[in-house]
């Protein structure tokens, strides 16, 4: 693994890139959240439904502020803190490699191209490390299972700046975020 810090003309596509991405959670986050959160709002609506015997007028109110409010916190934090630290250097580009561990059959379309097909592969390096990246048809057909692919990303950001397997760059790739997976 070869580790260094960002360099000043890499500065504002990180930050680019970056902020791209912030501003799509921005208009994604409300809608996972308001799912994620429903249970504990019936939770603490039927609690205090039975416990007080009253209603709980105001409840709602207050579920979809503690929404947007986590949703605003998460935006202030990406662009003060996060932006603060791609601007002044504070993030390291790795150079890794993985190991292909499992192929997925599965075509995915991308979220900035319509009818667009990519597929998914699932990579652990030698830290037992996993993670996965999207990458599309022509280049699937090339990468077989437990093959090494050399990735180079952005290390708090997750931005992949080259992916390299048997001397042939990647046309595309991207990391996803990894649910817990079985790999055998």
């Amino acid at each position: 693994m070869l580790k260094e810090r960002i360099k000043i003309e890499e500065v504002d596509f990180v930050k680019k890139t970056f902020n791209k991405s912030l501003w799509k959670s921005l208009l994604i986050m409300p809608f996972i959240l308001t799912f994620l959160l429903l249970p504990i709002y019936f939770l603490i609506f039927f609690i205090g439904l039975s416990l007080f015997d009253n209603h709980l007028d105001n409840l709602l109110t207050i579920y979809f502020i503690s929404v947007l409010g986590l949703v605003i916190l998460n935006f202030l934090y990406g662009k003060i803190i996060v932006n603060k630290r791609i601007t002044n250097q504070e993030i390291y580009k790795i150079t890794e490699d993985f190991i292909v561990k499992r192929k997925d059959n599965y075509t995915y379309t991308s979220d900035s191209v319509s009818d667009s097909h990519y597929f998914r592969l699932y990579l652990m390096n030698e830290n037992n490390q996993k993670k996965g990246i999207y990458i599309n048809e022509e280049d699937y057909k090339k990468v077989k299972e437990k093959q090494v692919i050399t990735i180079t990303y952005f290390e708090i950001v997750n931005i992949i700046t080259k992916a390299v397997c048997n001397n042939h760059e990647l046309e595309y790739s991207r990391f996803f975020s990894r649910r817990n997976w079985k790999l055998w």
